[in-house]
């Protein structure tokens, strides 16, 4: 009682799409933030349930794609493997797709909010 996983304590993933490193910075992020808010007392269980709430999403999320991932490396199906080639393919010769993907990986949203205009620093205008 008392503890918060993170990181690779917390899940384990093969080394696909490397998401493990990126889950494990943002659990700490939010723990950090939910501690923050709760000073008194950060390890209650009241507040360890709001983290795991709070990260539950975007682990099953990450989890269920990496698995997937996994599984169409494995496969032996010809359909599977060619479904896997033509979309590796599409990622590797689209600049802003992979570049979408790049960024869900690192913070969730935040490839829908580049493609919605959203937080980009301002250019000059000459």
């Amino acid at each position: 009682q008392r503890v918060a996983l993170v990181g690779e304590a917390a899940h384990v993933f093969p080394p696909i799409g490397a998401q493990g490193l990126n889950l494990g910075i943002r659990d700490i992020d939010d723990l950090v933030g939910i501690a923050r808010e709760n000073r008194e007392d950060p390890g209650a269980a009241a507040t360890l349930a709001v983290y795991d709430l709070k990260r539950r999403p975007d682990i099953l999320a990450r989890s269920s794609a990496v698995n997937l991932l996994n599984i169409s490396l494995l496969s032996d199906m010809l359909p599977a493997q060619m479904a896997r080639g033509a979309g590796l393919g599409v990622l590797g010769g689209f600049a802003p797709l992979r570049a979408f993907f790049m960024r869900e990986g690192l913070r969730p949203g935040s490839g829908f909010a580049a493609l919605a205009g959203g937080p980009r620093k301002p250019t000059r205008q000459r």
